[in-house]
């Protein structure tokens, strides 16, 4: 952070006065000595950006990125002509902070009733959208042309980074007044995320720079994208969720679909079109169906994703791996080798596989063709004994998460071989077992049918095994 006295710098306060950001980056490095790759992390924009605000290319104009900065490097929010959040509080009482703890309680309830039921919710939520755009039972809205006919080859994919405006709705909007809970008398949090960083942090909780979905093309094989926060998606897709969550779960903590519809979701139909990806954030992850092949059978693993470790999903079961699609390190894009679909994979077997540290963003890039598993597995696949496919993309219903639905089938030598080291406990869960002794799931029409009518699935977890099995042909000749 600052040193003591740097806001009051002449220079500075002349380049804040002028909004002159670029600036302002200078006298913050000059000062403190952080690198654009530490300014990156703390605004949450790509380290590109930031070089060129640094060299005069570019300029930030919109208000929502003087909030970003003001947040991120601590700028006094007076000196860049922003509303100070602390002003007019009613001085506190005894009463006002009975009513804020009040409001925070009633908050986290309903979060865990949230989490509790978020299966049901999800369904709920499926159920408000027309039957057109849902992908059967599993909780996932997909247009018909986010489905290819067959699955595509993941090699095959082509990726471009897109540059449109910063979304309108970001969930600072009024709407979401009901589902932020008081801070303090007469005050309510900012932002959802900064609820759940006071009152119900998961031990997985980083505003990483990510990557955002704008565009499917599957005539075209193409994927658009650009860049946003994490927390970008807590703010938008976890408020509707609490949404209907507080409108649905009634006292006793019972789903009740009679009291949910658009009328009690103000928030929602403020985002009522989730095709729309130039309204809102949507976050892309990647989830993968791994299936291990063999002479045997054919099998698959799941996970159990920790309710206490993971900000979304908790306690459901899932494909693994699954990932948000992100850099590992913070390089210039298209040209960072991390802006890949399969590495971002590959990064995810090597951390819920094989429980090594997660590429947060802060460290060194991957040397891909050197480092282990990546080599190996690049080897495998380029010896056709990993093959990939892309099976379709979709938004989860309840919190408007997107996702690209994959499946990485493996030859059973070159599995056990590269997953010799394979853990039962990850960051971000328990690797399920159909039956004692750790027992694979058996990928058949029976397991499959089970799993998604008598569990609890994540929703992108949901989509691959039922894709996965429609396109069973394809994906195992």
């Amino acid at each position: 952070m600052a040193p003591p006295g740097f806001w009051d710098r002449p220079e500075v306060i002349e380049a804040l006065a002028a909004r002159d950001m670029g600036a302002v980056v200078r006298n913050f490095r000059k000062w403190t000595g952080a690198s654009q790759t530490d300014i990156s992390v703390l605004v949450g924009i790509p380290q590109p950006h930031v070089s060129e605000l640094e060299r005069g290319i570019q300029h930030v104009a919109a208000m929502s990125l003087f909030e970003r900065f003001a947040e991120g490097l601590g700028i006094p929010r007076r000196l860049l002509g922003l509303a100070d959040q602390s002003s007019g509080e009613p001085q506190a009482t005894a009463a006002t902070d009975r009513q804020a703890a009040d409001s925070q309680h009633g908050w986290l309830r309903t979060r865990r009733m949230l989490n509790k039921h978020r299966s049901e919710l999800t369904q709920l939520a499926a159920s408000l959208y027309p039957s057109s755009v849902q992908l059967a039972s599993t909780g996932i809205l997909a247009p018909r042309d986010w489905l290819p006919e067959r699955p595509i080859d993941l090699s095959s994919i082509k990726l471009g980074l897109g540059d449109t405006p910063l979304p309108a709705v970001n969930g600072r909007q009024a709407e979401t007044r009901p589902v932020r809970p008081l801070v303090s008398a007469g005050r309510h949090y900012e932002t959802y995320h900064r609820a759940m960083r006071d009152l119900d942090r998961p031990r997985l909780f980083e505003n990483r720079v990510c990557y955002r979905l704008l565009e499917v093309n599957w005539p075209e094989v193409r994927l658009t994208l650009d860049h946003m926060r994490y927390f970008d998606m807590i703010d938008v897709g976890e408020a509707l969720a609490h949404e209907l969550a507080l409108a649905a779960i009634d006292r006793e903590g019972n789903v009740r679909a009679d009291r949910s519809s658009w009328a009690a979701l103000p928030f929602r139909r403020l985002v009522q079109d989730p095709f729309d990806l130039k309204t809102y954030p949507l976050l892309l992850s990647i989830s993968t169906l791994t299936i291990r092949r063999s002479r045997a059978g054919t099998t698959f693993l799941l996970l159990r994703r920790g309710v206490d470790q993971v900000a979304i999903a908790g306690g459901m079961l899932s494909v693994m791996p699954t990932g948000v699609f992100q850099p590992a390190s913070i390089l210039p894009a298209p040209h960072s080798p991390d802006f890949d679909l399969w590495r971002n994979m590959m990064r995810e077997y090597s951390e819920e596989f094989l429980g090594n540290p997660e590429h947060d963003g802060s460290g060194d890039p991957i040397n891909y063709g050197n480092e282990e598993p990546f080599r190996s597995l690049d080897a495998a696949r380029s010896a056709g004994q990993v093959r990939v496919y892309c099976l379709g993309a979709g938004i989860d219903s309840l919190n408007y998460v997107g996702d690209i639905f994959t499946v990485a089938v493996f030859e059973a030598e070159v599995f056990d071989e590269i997953f010799n080291g394979l853990v039962e406990l990850n960051e971000e869960g328990t690797v399920a077992s159909s039956a004692q002794g750790r027992e694979h799931f058996t990928f058949d029409g029976s397991t499959i049918d089970d799993l998604l009518t008598a569990e609890a699935m994540a929703p992108s977890g949901a989509a691959c095994l039922y894709l996965a099995w429609q396109h069973r042909a394809s994906v195992l000749d």
